[in-house]
């Protein structure tokens, strides 16, 4: 059975799409795995129109399929799910019955969030969220926060986490910066997974992919 992750964060800008879309490639291509992406932005369709501006073969692994879902994602993803390894919705802005549905439809939920005190205030009720879903389900809901677009060298990038374990949910190692690289290429469908291994960028999404397929498994 595919397993589930929601990447939300209320607040916009929080790189939701990017780390969706990045994540999605690594997965498929250096993974193997076979991907969904599933874009719950249906006003803006960003995953979805990235996913389906890259280009290859028919059977090419680096084709990764996207839907446009909404609220009733709880009840028609399993209807589509059969097949794929692992599935990634990529959450809409604030929280509401969309964010909702996708906690509910989700195994894990991971949260990116920026390394500033206003980001990390906006979280706070998306994490209730969650934390009210995994008492209804026993903990079977796993989350995760990750830092995104962290500034190298700041005072706040070397404080974010301190200031993350106030919500008392896991944090990940892998955490991503502010680098021109996630941004170019995305008319063309392209991914950090396309640059060369030794760039800064793709090792951060292989090293947030690897920790998230151990914490998940």
């Amino acid at each position: 059975m595919a397993q589930v992750v929601a990447v939300l964060n209320q607040k916009g800008g929080t790189t939701k799409t990017t780390t969706s879309t990045n994540l999605a490639a690594c997965l498929a291509v250096k993974h193997g795995l076979r991907v969904l992406l599933v874009d719950l932005d249906g006003k803006q369709g960003s995953a979805s129109d990235w996913a389906n501006s890259r280009v290859g073969e028919p059977g090419d692994p680096s084709l990764i399929p996207a839907v446009v879902m909404g609220k009733q994602l709880p009840r028609d993803l399993p209807r589509i799910a059969d097949g794929y390894d692992i599935i990634i919705v990529d959450g809409a802005g604030q929280v509401d019955e969309l964010s909702s549905a996708a906690i509910k439809a989700a195994d894990a939920v991971l949260i990116p969030v920026q390394p500033s005190q206003y980001d990390i205030w906006a979280t706070s009720d998306l994490v209730r969220l969650v934390k009210d879903r995994q008492e209804l389900t026993d903990g079977k809901l796993k989350a995760f926060l990750m830092v995104a677009r962290a500034v190298e060298g700041t005072v706040m990038e070397r404080t974010a986490r301190q200031a993350l374990e106030d919500f008392e949910l896991p944090i990940l190692e892998a955490q991503t910066h502010q680098r021109q690289a996630y941004v170019g290429g995305i008319v063309e469908g392209r991914s950090v997974i396309d640059l060369p291994p030794s760039h800064p960028a793709r090792k951060e999404i292989e090293a947030l992919a690897d920790e998230l397929l151990e914490a998940i498994r």
